[in-house]
């Protein structure tokens, strides 16, 4: 068994052709419960949780087949409704067949809202899309940085599942990895770095690079320069240009 880490996803290969992917993400505080900072409905906390994880995988290239829920909040009415965020996540994915399972807490009353969700997916070798942008080519944004309240407030203008599919699709595309946590900047270096490059970024931007994407709000892209024409018809979201690729002194 060989065990290969690409940033948030995990790949298991059993022999040398396929490999088990294994994504997953957490979220805590983000509900309708008593306890909760950020007030939004069990559906979108779910739906947005299992989203990230769903993204990361479907970004590298590899083929969703089940998903597990811990929800750490009570059956009825939360897991209910939270299992029914999820369930409309799956159903946006019409081209896979993904099975669901999990659990929820009924042996304490909960009062604020958690959950850890993990995705395995399937992808053959030769299909991973990793390590492979070179020189002179771009680095694009797909969507709007949003997190917190801002990101409810303004939901229309975040990317969706059916929206990483589109990307994915996209001629050409090469490399993709949802924006989380760590903001615009961290993904795009860490995509240099990977492949050894550098970055000459665009000499002005409308939203900070620093600031977290909250829930896989946007997503980076490499592509060839001749590719960047015409994005925005594959999502209708915003597109951004960020910068180019770059040879180093180390390379």
């Amino acid at each position: 068994m060989r065990v290969e880490k690409i940033r948030d996803c995990t790949l298991i290969y059993r022999d040398t052709e396929e490999a088990i992917v294994i994504t997953c993400d957490s979220i805590g505080a983000i509900g309708d419960k008593e306890m909760d900072v950020v007030k939004v409905t069990p559906e979108l906390t779910a739906y947005e949780t299992v989203k990230v994880a769903l993204g990361e995988l479907l970004a590298l290239g590899a083929a969703p087949i089940a998903v597990s829920d811990g929800l750490a909040v009570e059956t009825d009415p939360t897991g209910k409704r939270m299992i029914n965020g999820i369930r409309k996540a799956i159903s946006e994915l019409p081209d896979y067949e993904i099975a669901l399972t999990g659990s929820c807490e009924d042996n304490m009353p909960t009062v604020q809202t958690g959950a850890g969700i993990t995705v395995i997916g399937i992808i053959q070798e030769a299909q991973v899309k990793y390590r492979i942008t070179k020189p002179g080519d771009r680095a694009v944004l797909f969507g709007t940085p949003l997190y917190g309240d801002d990101f409810s407030k303004k939901l229309h203008l975040a990317l969706q599942l059916p929206d990483f599919t589109a990307i994915r699709k996209v001629p050409g595309l090469l490399e993709m990895v949802p924006v989380g946590s760590k903001g615009i900047a961290y993904e795009v270096l860490k995509i240099a770095e990977d492949n050894g490059l550098g970055v000459e970024w665009e000499n002005s931007l409308p939203f900070d690079v620093r600031q977290s994407g909250g829930p896989a709000s946007c997503c980076v892209a490499t592509l060839p320069q001749d590719g960047v024409a015409q994005l925005k018809k594959y999502t209708g979201k915003q597109v951004t240009e960020l910068g180019s690729f770059i040879k180093t002194n180390l390379r």
